[in-house]
């Protein structure tokens, strides 16, 4: 089965338009964003009301060095994404960014284990038992679980190929954010 994660948004075709450019994936439809191998289905929704926080599900993005790095961010800021501050600490090795409508992605430094993922190296899930959110997820989809610890849980599909589904604990996650359909 696909992974799609599904996001409300105030223009859900120009926001489906702007991720389908900065990941060179497809649009399919009004605000569907289909990747053109392996890796997550993307569904923008109308939102019933203006953006309330940070989202509970938010994207990674993959770098192949730290110089591939440095161009997403630059290649992102160019298309309108922001800086954004999530309370991350200065030390850390990735840039938090913001979308053209508040949704919160990473660009993460290169790390071995995203190497097959495509560009999408991860969708991050807050849950209050990674662990538990992880094994339900992993039986839902077929994937293989690859980290399970109390704070952080990671899914991968048994190809190697496409973005892990990642879980972070967190005491009061917003759920219904992620969908799986039929293929």
């Amino acid at each position: 089965m696909p992974l799609v994660v599904e996001f409300a948004a105030q223009e859900p075709g120009r926001l489906a338009r702007w991720w389908a450019e900065v990941l060179g994936w497809t649009v399919e439809g009004e605000a569907d964003v289909r990747p053109d191998g392996p890796g997550a289905h993307l569904r923008f929704v109308p939102a019933t009301g203006p953006k309330n926080g940070q989202n509970d599900v938010h994207l990674d993005l993959r770098s192949e060095s730290h110089g591939d790095q440095t161009h997403t961010v630059e290649r992102l800021f160019n298309h309108g994404a922001r800086f954004a501050d999530i309370g991350q600490s200065t030390e850390v090795p990735w840039v938090v960014m913001s979308d053209i409508e508040d949704n919160e992605l990473c660009v993460l430094e290169p790390r071995k284990a995203y190497a097959y993922t495509g560009p999408l190296a991860a969708v991050v899930v807050d849950a209050t038992d990674p662990r538990e959110q992880a094994r339900a997820w992993a039986e839902e989809l077929d994937y293989d679980i690859v980290a399970e610890q109390s704070e952080f849980a990671s899914l991968r599909p048994p190809s190697g190929e496409g973005p892990h589904l990642e879980f972070l604990h967190h005491e009061n996650p917003n759920p219904g954010m992620l969908r799986v359909l039929p293929a």
